[in-house]
């Protein structure tokens, strides 16, 4: 279009850093469920942004959602020869677990739960699960809007807590305000991808291996969850 229009050749390097110095980049669209509000989306990172100007030291900010692991692979479109596009196996056993994560944007840290459930029951248990991984720490937790986060269990949970637990409900259908669905984007590129598993026991041990690896690339975590400074944090959601 350059060429044709202004008689002027530029290499695609040569437009790539002119754009670059524009302010464009190359960056991966979001969906936006038709029932999600820019009113609500705005007011939640408007409140977001004034909790970590003032962040005490004593509370850890977490988000939590939920995943599902099927034994049946999943597939992507991987570099190949035109004429031997690879079979990946797959059965009739479409087997599943439930994974509930948690990533602390503000550390790095993540938290993982395997249950054969997903349900009220499950989420107290990892509930009660972060509360022992922060001792002496208080807890906001960011979840979605799921049947199964809220109810008489749920409430108990948080009354025995005695103010060290507290639990905040994002806007309806906005999951990329929640920086643990980052997290399972990266968990199903390198566990489930291409991946046939013979058994259920082996994609379970595959789970805990990757949040294992996890534990040890925590500034890499930050930065998949968009915190350099709590204002990138906010300006990633």
């Amino acid at each position: 279009m350059i060429d044709t229009r202004f008689g002027i050749e530029y290499y695609r390097a040569r437009v790539r850093r002119l754009l670059h110095e524009l302010g464009f980049r190359l960056r991966r669209l979001r969906h936006r469920h038709l029932r999600a509000t820019a009113e609500a989306h705005a007011a939640f990172v408007a409140e977001m942004e004034a909790w970590l100007a003032e962040w005490p030291e004593e509370w850890e900010l977490i988000f939590v959602d939920e995943a599902t692991v099927r034994r049946h692979p999943t597939l992507t479109a991987p570099w190949c020869l035109v004429d031997e596009v690879p079979d990946v196996p797959t059965g009739d056993d479409h087997t599943k677990r439930h994974i509930y994560g948690a990533v602390a944007p503000r550390t790095g840290r993540t938290h993982d739960h395997i249950s054969p459930e997903l349900g009220t029951g499950a989420l107290v248990k990892f509930l009660q699960q972060l509360l022992v991984a922060n001792p002496g720490k208080r807890l906001l937790v960011i979840h979605d809007r799921g049947a199964q986060h809220k109810g008489a269990a749920v409430a108990e949970v948080i009354r025995e807590a005695a103010g060290r637990l507290m639990l905040k409900a994002q806007p309806a259908y906005s999951p990329d305000l929640n920086p643990q669905e980052r997290i399972w984007k990266w968990l199903r590129r390198v566990v489930t991808h291409h991946h046939w598993f013979e058994t259920l026991r082996e994609p379970i041990e595959a789970i805990r291996n990757f949040f294992c690896y996890l534990a040890g690339v925590k500034t890499q975590v930050q930065r998949l969850c968009g915190l350099k400074t709590p204002e990138s944090l906010v300006a990633s959601l």
